[in-house]
């Protein structure tokens, strides 16, 4: 198959010892698109109300807004698009970010991460991982939107990966719902139960894992994908739920749950939530659901360092 590239011409201007002016030029490969789009940035950029890169900085870089509070060693370290994120045992706080802090900000949402969590399954203190929230400073410990790893189920060689989406809405009636997602394997999904879903276990735990949620309120579909796949056991959460409605204020944690010690004065940290051992990179928020075409893009993308 014949590959077609795309040059551009980088020519640099100078002026001759004898005052005559000369050009030199070369040519400068134009890397070919992936999925149509350039880098990561275009994927859904009209959409994109939050993004954290973690190139040397923890800064979010629609706001600027820089984190109020740091727990544990939080630093950088090699990821996958530039720096990461690395947590051990350590948290972030930001303070109430505009785009994600009304309580329809994200009715309909995705959630793109990339994580690195290697080692940590199965260990003394491994528990339950929170890697990313939007938690409101009215909470006990859960969040409006939490992407998460349940890291304490299986043995520290597996490469089973279990990702798990949760979200908490405001209903009509003032109280909460809480609706959750898991990458695990569905036994009845040979069709013994007509409510049985579709799952599968990820094997992506050794190694950078691409994470994305999303969810669709009209639908109550609640997708996890795991490098680019639907891997998620309990994706049709019913109608129910609706549109995310958020407790408001609300601010975006990395690295634990509600607490204290993060400035959530009525948030106890449980003992089986500990803060993150892991690394993160390229977290971006959008308000609508992006396809499944431009979740994998997102993967394919990341995976070329773009």
């Amino acid at each position: 198959m014949k590959k077609t590239m795309k040059y551009l011409f980088v020519c640099a201007v100078g002026i001759a010892a004898t005052g005559l002016t000369f050009v030199s030029c070369k040519e400068e490969e134009k890397l070919p698109t992936i999925d149509g789009f350039n880098n990561s940035n275009e994927v859904g950029a009209t959409n994109l109300v939050a993004h954290w890169t973690f190139d040397d900085t923890n800064n979010e870089e629609i706001s600027s807004a820089a984190p109020t509070k740091t727990l544990g060693t939080v630093g950088f370290t090699t990821g996958k698009i530039g720096k990461a994120l690395q947590l051990t045992k350590g948290a972030l706080v930001y303070p109430a970010i505009d785009k994600i802090n009304t309580a329809n900000a994200l009715g309909n949402f995705t959630v793109s991460l990339w994580v690195n969590i290697r080692g940590q399954k199965g260990v003394a203190g491994g528990g339950y991982t929170s890697l990313f929230g939007i938690i409101p400073t009215s909470t006990d410990f859960w969040g409006n939107i939490q992407a998460t790893v349940e890291t304490g189920r299986h043995l520290p060689a597996s490469d089973t990966l279990e990702l798990k989406n949760y979200l908490s809405t405001m209903m009509s009636d003032g109280s909460q719902r809480g609706e959750d997602n898991l990458a695990v394997f569905n036994a009845d999904a040979a069709g013994t139960n007509p409510n049985a879903q579709t799952g599968a276990w990820f094997k992506g735990g050794k190694d950078w894992v691409h994470y994305a949620m999303t969810w669709e309120g009209s639908t109550g579909m609640f997708y996890i994908y795991a490098n680019g796949v639907s891997v998620g056991g309990y994706t049709n959460r019913g109608t129910s739920a609706g549109e995310l409605k958020m407790r408001v204020p609300a601010l975006a944690v990395f690295g634990s749950m509600a607490s204290s010690d993060l400035g959530f004065a009525n948030a106890t940290r449980p003992d089986w939530a500990p803060m993150a051992t892991a690394s993160i990179d390229d977290v971006r928020v959008f308000n609508t659901v992006l396809p499944q075409k431009d979740v994998t893009a997102l993967f394919n993308l990341g995976t070329a360092g773009r």
